[in-house]
């Protein structure tokens, strides 16, 4: 595991699988959150999933799930999204979704974009926070 301090964030990044996307996990104003960068499939979707259920957390609060280096995503990572976003309407916490412009054209195409609350940009999701 490597440790990194990065600019306002502090967080934990790790690469558990040179092939998957690199997970790092920080906090900002008020959330938890997590940047991954490179490709989400079917390989990779145990480990995103297993990090994004982690910190979905019983009692509220909010979690950015930050895709804006996600270069590819299947429909396994969709899987995911799914999922994250059942766990935390369950346990009462708000998911925001930072995505590229790939992810943003599959969430189009399969409807997701309707049910995910989306964002262009991380100052853009915390921003909404604070409304």
């Amino acid at each position: 595991m490597e440790r990194l301090l990065a600019g306002r964030h502090s967080g934990v990044a790790f690469d558990l699988d040179a092939a998957g996307p690199r997970i790092e996990q920080f906090s900002g104003p008020g959330y938890r959150g997590c940047r991954l960068t490179g490709e989400i499939d079917f390989m990779s979707s145990g480990m995103v999933q297993s990090t994004l259920l982690s910190m979905v957390l019983p009692g509220g609060g909010a979690v950015v799930v930050d895709l804006s280096r996600i270069t590819f995503l299947d429909s396994s990572g969709l899987g995911v999204l799914v999922q994250a976003h059942r766990t935390a309407t369950e346990r009462d916490t708000r998911l925001l979704v930072v995505a590229s412009e790939p992810v943003r054209k599959v969430l189009r195409l399969t409807g997701l974009d309707t049910v995910l609350e989306t964002y262009d940009d991380l100052p853009a999701a915390e921003a909404a926070l604070s409304d």
